[in-house]
């Protein structure tokens, strides 16, 4: 058996390299016992749920994993290290996108035929998009009474650690702050020798973008599947939903569009 490089250290619970297979390595057979119908009998459209749900929860993993990064990456001022996770990210959310996407050919009666079988069990309850909000940067109070209201009036540990970590959101201004950017519209006009970061906020923007893209194809998903006017699993209504689609992680980057557009004669109108 060839010896590991130098500092890496092999896990026990794996088996031995000349045992390890493409199903030994990503443990299909564990990951294929996972989509287990409630429905009696199974209706045939409940896998296709299940699925595309554990499917999202594991992009979910990743993003957090490669946001972490991006904002090590930004603490360092490593712009070209920063924008090719971004990029990484935005792509995975555009993967998310199309994987629910997939749930509109779900025929509404069908979901009606196996959703009693969920009880309270809701997206609104998932805690890694909990925390990709959060790692983000959204601290919106009303977003965070609401969040205190679906985790029973406190939060989980592990939002409370999020909650109070640094986000996404922070590393980037305070990146900002460092290359001494104090006007984000004339930063755009001419961003100077600092170039790099001018396409990195970019990327961020499109990660914004992303993310309301898929609040309002959620919004669009809920009335498509049950109606406008049915409350959720969870007992929330689609009011709550369409609120969210407002959620801004960047809203200096969107705010600067204003004022450029001022600055090339153009007038703001009213709320």
């Amino acid at each position: 058996m060839v010896e590991p490089p130098a500092g890496i250290v092999p896990r026990m619970d794996e088996p031995d390299e000349a045992e390890l297979t493409y199903s030994t390595y990503l443990r299909i057979d564990q990951l294929l016992s996972l989509q287990q119908q409630r429905s009696e009998p199974p209706h045939p459209e409940e896998l296709h749920f299940i699925v595309v749900h554990q499917a999202l929860e594991l992009w979910f993993k990743l993003l957090l994993h490669d946001l972490e990064r991006v904002v090590s990456r930004l603490d360092r001022d490593d712009w070209p290290g920063a924008l090719a996770l971004q990029r990484r990210v935005n792509d995975v959310m555009e993967t998310g996108l199309d994987q629910m996407r997939s749930l509109h050919d779900l025929p509404p009666w069908s979901l009606q035929q196996f959703r009693s079988y969920l009880g309270t069990a809701s997206g609104l309850q998932s805690v890694q998009f909990r925390e990709l909000e959060l790692l983000s940067g959204l601290r919106e109070p009303g977003y965070l009474k609401a969040l205190e209201t679906f985790t029973g009036g406190a939060l989980p540990p592990v939002l409370v650690a999020r909650r109070n970590a640094r986000s996404l959101a922070d590393a980037h201004t305070d990146a900002a702050a460092r290359l001494g950017i104090t006007d984000w519209a004339q930063f755009y006009v001419d961003p100077g020798p600092h170039g790099a970061f001018y396409v990195l906020c970019e990327a961020l923007v499109d990660y914004d973008e992303r993310w309301v893209r898929w609040r309002t194809e959620h919004v669009a998903l809920v009335e498509r599947s049950l109606g406008a006017r049915i409350r959720g699993t969870a007992g929330t209504a689609l009011r709550y939903l369409e609120r969210t689609t407002h959620y801004r992680y960047f809203p200096y980057l969107w705010d600067l569009r204003n004022d450029l557009s001022v600055r090339g004669g153009g007038e703001l109108v009213g709320d």
